[in-house]
């Protein structure tokens, strides 16, 4: 692992002479990270809403694609033709013009909009997924060339840069639909080595077709953007959109009273950075887009030049003036960088929202579709005297968690809103640091989702609520310049923000406004309607309808702890320095893989290494995830849905090592999940079977990836840039 791995901000010392020198030491870099425009008012406009008629006040809202019926293979199967394109939007009315994006769009009315083409599909009903790439050729963000895209030294820079690939975030898919990273294509037809369309359904040139058999129990789950080398790009950029997946036990719920409604209010939680007018004094080399656009870091800002010299405006160790050193090198001019961290919260779309809600229980669907940015929520009372924040330490109503990624809890976990975030002062006195295993509120890394249940019954009407997070950015170590917040201290000498005035942002702890409108309450008392929930979660379990836990006794609604059992992987979670010097991730097993260009052992293995994850399909497997980095890790599965068993303190490295006591999951963990968050010095223990989705076709059932010969799906961390540079391997199912 890096030493040094963060630095907080930089001494005042730094910010004299370092700053007089760096220009220099730079040798002309505009070590440059830009602020959005700090006059967006907080709290005027609406959420965007599903549907025309939940459209704000600037036209926002979030379109549903249009679903068409046809026979496929023999069964009744919904149909979606989409397209990946470039538009244009109003995102604030204080923003100059509009912002230009990528993302999807029906293609029957192609009502371009964030986050177009939310799908509400049934359990049962497959569904095809027609996907034709219309982006232009140049990118509307930053792309660093130097980005591995295949084997030989295949880079970035040599393929297209409008290149696509649709993953089912959560989908039980075929390896031939689950859009990993070499299943790209562009608009012209050329497309990546593991490349097929649904074998049995035509497609033209330059679209991509995807059969999802929607065999899963309810849930939300989420597609989005996973071509290699620019997944971090055209997430951002916008490419994604919902996918709810409903079934007959949650309709039973609705019915019964026991649940608000079938879909609920989406909550798509986000970080953006916007160009702001002054952008080439604070990024000289910006090109990419206009004021009011999207901003993406494209400088690696070191913390240490050559000579030893600080950078006030550092972010990053660099391999070249660590110890030991990396061998010397450039940095390239457009370059990827460890992980993206901006100021402006944008939930559906809005920027700062406000929502109405009924004085009764609601239901929210929360997703963190950040880049890398944790969210640790709590809900509190708006203050009076301070309107747009809030009163800390003052509860607001409960938040009663139904559902994660992976389905229906098997019984409710209550968030009562009374635990901040817990910081580790005595390791960090400056506050920048969390302790990783909570207690929490409700935490969310990237990818994680929360299928919650607010409830407003007591709430007088015409009463507010303010959803808030104090979670630091990196999390558990933060840096301060990423937390952004009323008040803050001005940061400007050390490439931060200028200190956020009362009722504007930059700020990412006040994300939404709730207010309470008129209306009737629930006629149930929340006291017998979560003893009901209860007992019809357990039953979820119990008849199968959601899958019994692998490692239980003998109920499979309740997970059994501790864990001593045989261990069928041991993996790891790693960092070294790229051949530029720049922090790169990885995933590996207990096995060294030789030293890294510091000449220290590694375990790290690149995505393009020979597969080591090999299960046999139906498999039952029991892996331990070793994280020697300094970060939480959220790490995504394809294909399986995992139980989260324990997690351990890890001290030593893999060739010798102590385990500390186990440690269970939280309660909003158990169950299922494909995004589980492995801590900093911890092994996490999961469990998996590698069940393939039944298809309906022999062609679909035999096909094969051409660039690995197996079912090919992968596993990586979620944050993005962590994905990117090279935290993902190949899973390999036979």
């Amino acid at each position: 692992m890096a030493s040094n791995r963060r630095e907080f901000l930089k001494r005042a010392a730094l910010a004299g002479a370092g700053a007089a020198m760096y220009q220099t030491l730079g040798k002309g870099r505009a070590w440059a990270f830009a602020q959005s425009p700090t006059n967006l008012r907080k709290f005027v406009t609406s959420l965007p809403g599903l549907g025309p008629s939940a459209k704000n006040e600037i036209g926002q809202y979030i379109p549903l694609a249009t679903k068409h019926s046809i026979n496929f293979a023999g069964k009744a199967t919904d149909l979606y033709n989409i397209a990946a394109a470039q538009f244009s939007e109003p995102m604030h009315p204080d923003l100059p013009g509009k912002t230009d994006f990528f993302g999807y769009a029906d293609l029957t009315n192609f009502d371009q909009k964030y986050l177009a083409g939310a799908i509400v599909a049934k359990r049962g009903t497959p569904l095809l997924l027609s996907v034709t790439n219309l982006l232009p050729n140049r990118h509307v963000l930053p792309v660093d060339p130097t980005i591995m895209a295949g084997p030989n030294g295949l880079m970035v820079g040599d393929l297209p840069t409008n290149r696509i690939a649709t993953h089912l975030h959560g989908g039980l898919t075929p390896w031939f639909s689950d859009g990993t990273p070499f299943q790209w294509f562009a608009p012209t037809g050329k497309h990546g080595p593991s490349f097929m369309n649904v074998p049995g359904f035509p497609a033209l040139p330059g679209t991509g077709t995807y059969y999802y058999p929607n065999d899963q129990s309810a849930r939300l789950v989420w597609y989005h953007d996973h071509a290699i080398g620019i997944t971090r790009l055209n997430a951002y950029a916008g490419i994604a959109s919902a996918y709810i997946i409903t079934d007959d036990f949650e309709a039973g719920l609705v019915s019964a009273g026991l649940l608000p409604d079938l879909v609920g209010i989406p909550l798509v939680i986000q970080d953006k950075g916007f160009v702001a007018g002054n952008v080439h004094r604070q990024d000289p080399t910006w090109r990419w887009g206009d004021p009011g656009d999207l901003w993406y870091p494209h400088d690696y800002e070191v913390n240490t030049f050559r000579g030893g010299v600080g950078n006030p405006k550092g972010r990053w160790d660099w391999g070249p003036t660590i110890d030991p050193p990396s061998p010397k090198t450039t940095l390239p001019k457009v370059s990827a960088i460890p992980e993206a961290f901006f100021d402006t919260i944008v939930i559906n779309g809005g920027v700062y929202p406000k929502v109405s809600v009924p004085p009764k229980r609601v239901r929210f669907r929360l997703l963190n579709g950040s880049q890398a940015r944790f969210y640790h929520l709590n809900l509190y009372p708006e203050s009076r005297s301070n309107p747009g924040e809030v009163r800390l330490g003052t509860p607001g109503p409960i938040m009663y968690q139904v559902g994660s990624e992976g389905g229906f809890l098997p019984a409710v976990a209550i968030h009562d809103n009374g635990t901040p975030i817990p910081l580790d002062l005595k390791t960090d006195p400056s506050g920048s640091t969390a302790f990783p295993d909570g207690p929490f509120n409700l935490l969310l890394a990237p990818a994680e989702r929360a299928d919650v249940v607010i409830d407003f019954n007591e709430a007088p009407v015409g009463s507010t609520f303010i959803l808030f997070n104090d979670a630091p950015g990196p999390f558990p170590g933060g840096d301060a310049r990423n937390n952004y917040f009323t008040g803050d201290a001005d940061q400007t000498q050390a490439g931060g923000a200028p200190t956020t005035m009362l009722g504007h942002g930059p700020n990412t702890q006040t994300l939404l406004k709730i207010t309470v409108s008129a209306g009737s309450g629930d006629t149930v008392d929340t006291r017998t309607w979560l003893s009901q929930l209860n007992v019809k979660l357990r039953s979820n379990f119990l008849t199968g309808n959601q899958p019994g836990l692998l490692f239980h006794d003998r109920d499979p609604s309740v997970p059994a702890f501790p864990f001593s059992g045989a261990v069928d992987r041991m993996l790891t979670l790693n960092e070294d320095f790229d051949e530029f010097g720049r922090l790169i991730q990885t995933l590996g097993t207990f096995t060294q893989n030789g030293v890294n260009n510091q000449g220290l052992p590694t375990w790290g293995q690149p995505y393009l290494g020979t597969p080591t994850e090999n299960p046999r399909a139906g498999a039952v497997e029991v892996w331990q995830i070793v994280n020697q980095t300094a970060d939480t890790h959220p790490i995504h599965f394809h294909l399986v849905n995992v139980q989260l068993i324990q997690r351990q303190a890890f001290t030593g490295d893999p060739t010798n090592f102590t385990a500390g006591d186990p440690i269970p999951p939280d309660p909003n963990e158990i169950g299922w999940k494909e995004t589980v968050r492995m801590n900093p010095g911890e092994i996490t223990t999961v469990i998996m079977q590698f069940n393939l989705p039944n298809l309906p076709t022999a062609a679909m059932r035999d096909a094969v990836s051409p660039r690995t010969g197996g079912k090919e799906y992968v596993w990586h961390c979620h944050i993005l840039e962590h994905e990117e540079h090279d935290m993902m391997r190949p899973l390999i199912v036979g």
